[in-house]
């Protein structure tokens, strides 16, 4: 399938970065669309990490203010989710992953504990940001600290434990609305043979 990018202009760059592009792409019968114009919203790679302790049959999430939600949805204005956050210039996805659980969550993990799910698109129609998920046994793992994010760059991170049993009761009644949460909750209970109802 062919793209004929004919001009991208910047609209805005800050924290993220708005691009508006000119284009033709083709069609599945063949023939090229008329010029039409597209948005991306750049954000870059990102990880999120699902926290879970196999013996004692627990998962760790973390909550703290989104503003985007807020202007649709005040009252969920502090969605629970997985541990997450943007890949920095010089840095790879693990070390990404491992930074950021122990700075949200506490938690002291190596790259060799986490267990790849995926990756995902949370919006693709808007955004090239690409989500790669991971998952992380924290049974053995040092508690380093109790988390919350980092004070210079004004995060107010609560870390909530809840046992997997509570997990499930939130995940079939549709408590969870982060999709990249979602997702690694599907990965979480697809593993579980008696969870069959997932």
């Amino acid at each position: 399938m062919k793209v004929q990018i004919q001009n991208v202009q910047q609209i805005y760059k800050g924290f993220i970065q708005l691009d508006e592009a000119t284009l033709q792409f083709e069609k599945f019968n063949g023939t090229m669309s008329r010029a039409v114009r597209r948005i991306n919203v750049y954000r870059g790679d990102a990880v999120a990490v699902l926290l879970f302790d196999s013996l004692r049959s627990c998962c760790y999430f973390v909550r703290q203010f989104r503003y985007p939600v807020f202007t649709v949805e005040p009252q969920n204005a502090w969605p629970l989710e997985v541990v997450a956050g943007s890949v920095e210039s010089n840095d790879g996805l693990l070390v990404t992953a491992i930074r950021e659980v122990e700075e949200e969550a506490g938690f002291r993990i190596t790259g060799d504990q986490l267990v790849a799910i995926g990756r995902c698109y949370p919006s693709p129609g808007g955004t090239s940001e690409r989500i790669f998920l991971y998952a992380v046994d924290v049974a053995n793992a040092t508690r380093v600290n109790d988390g919350g994010g980092l004070t210079a760059e004004e995060e107010d991170i609560q870390v909530i434990e809840l046992s997997e049993s509570q997990v499930h009761q939130r995940f079939i009644n549709n408590e969870f609305c982060d999709a990249k949460t979602l997702l690694c909750l599907h990965w979480y209970f697809s593993r579980q043979p008696n969870r069959s109802e997932v």
